[in-house]
């Protein structure tokens, strides 16, 4: 029997095949295209952070391939990592990023306290003194960084011994 030698089976095949690859071409939008993502939020000029990793204030422009981890998940390569967006008086916005998020551009709606003020700048310090934040502080503060996930174990480790050698 020559099923597979016929030529209506070839052309289905051939047919099939063009389908599947057309529609991994895509049309996304031309920030992604560019290998460039935009990153917003409301209200804008909050940070946005890869990993930890400040990236600046929004809204932004990022190649997310320069901020996220990359790596094999199964079979396919993909982009991976916790993209956050802060700002004082306003909760924080997270995702976890993969390929489909990181297609396209980002916005973030953060929920914001309406009755927030702002803190009150901090006087100068003398030269040669530590810039407002007492020691605690600094390792309070890193260690909700790191339980929250946005700093890695050996981040705090590192941040952690800084702070205590310089007491």
């Amino acid at each position: 029997m020559r099923l597979f030698h016929s030529p209506g089976i070839k052309w289905l095949g051939l047919l099939a095949a063009a389908s599947l690859l057309s529609g991994c071409a895509g049309t996304g939008d031309s920030s992604a295209q560019s290998g460039r993502i935009r990153i917003t939020s409301e209200p804008a000029g909050a940070i946005a952070y890869a990993d930890g990793a400040e990236l600046g204030a929004t809204p932004l422009a990022i190649a997310p391939g320069n901020h996220f981890r990359s790596g094999f998940v199964g079979f396919s390569y993909r982009y991976v990592g916790k993209l956050s967006i802060r700002k004082p008086g306003c909760e924080t916005w997270s995702t976890e990023v993969n390929d489909a998020i990181l297609s396209k551009d980002i916005h973030a709606r953060l929920r914001c306290d309406p009755n927030h003020q702002p803190a009150a700048p901090s006087p100068v310090q003398p030269a040669g003194t530590e810039t407002g934040d007492q020691p605690i502080e600094r390792l309070e503060r890193i260690e909700a960084l790191r339980r929250k996930g946005l700093i890695s174990e050996e981040e705090y480790k590192r941040l952690r011994a800084r702070i205590i050698e310089k007491l």
